[in-house]
């Protein structure tokens, strides 16, 4: 189990952040982060990559170039493995490649061990909207970001973050598509937050979707915290004994 002690992001406590998409600025020496469960969850990586590794590293063809450029940028030294693994461990987030093919930025390579509830698999080749189908509440917006993703900057990151409770604090979850998380009503609750980031690729263009897993356990958050979760996630975040 892998727990981070605090959260440094809790979207749901500002109104810009707590609704969809809540995009905002990021600047790039904050582009990536590194928190207190740095060594356990790049320890963990590595056995992934090791032991499931078709099941958290997926790349298309015509994604390595933009997979070169992201682990240059990061100043990895190259080796003799895939460049975005190259990438992936030597910072704590994970990494999706997103690539503009026709009017749609595409996912075409990824490095995913921390997914939550998603199969890095079923989503290769296919655009954000396409992703993001069994999420009833992001249709709406799913246009606002393909816009959003078109205009980023080079020099003007963006980041957003999520907020998930769960009953497993597990780190690696993935889930196809139409199987729900499972919520176990006598379990302690946990918070999982994403801080996701978005970087444009000065050379090939790409979007690196960076992806900085946090776990806390629900008991961690302030009451003023918790209550405000819980105004989100009714259902599923009780209230503390």
């Amino acid at each position: 189990m892998i727990l981070n002690t605090h959260l440094p992001f809790q979207a749901w406590r500002d109104p810009q952040t707590a609704r969809l998409p809540g995009m905002q600025r990021v600047e790039i020496a904050d582009w990536l982060a590194r928190s207190e469960t740095f060594d356990a969850q790049m320890a963990y990586r590595r056995n992934l990559l090791r032991e499931k590794r078709d099941a958290v590293f997926v790349a298309q063809v015509g994604a390595d170039a933009a997979c070169e450029e992201l682990r240059d940028l990061i100043g990895v030294p190259k080796s003799d493995t895939h460049p975005l693994i190259d990438a992936a461990l030597n910072i704590q987030e994970d990494l999706c490649i997103l690539q503009k093919r026709g009017d749609d930025h595409i996912l075409t390579a990824a490095v995913m061990c921390f997914p939550s509830s998603w199969d890095v698999r079923q989503k290769i080749g296919r655009s954000i909207a396409s992703i993001h189908t069994p999420v009833a509440e992001f249709t709406p917006v799913a246009s606002i970001v393909e816009r959003m993703l078109s205009a980023i900057r080079v020099e003007q990151p963006l980041g957003r973050a999520n907020f998930l409770i769960y009953t497993d604090p597990e780190l690696h979850q993935p889930r196809g598509e139409g199987i729900a998380k499972p919520i176990d009503p006598t379990a302690p609750r946990y918070v999982r937050v994403e801080r996701q980031t978005f970087r444009r690729l000065p050379e090939t263009g790409a979007v690196v979707f960076a992806i900085h897993t946090y776990v806390i356990p629900a008991r961690n958050l302030s009451a003023e915290a918790h209550a405000e979760l819980a105004l989100f996630k009714p259902d599923l975040l009780p209230k503390p004994d």
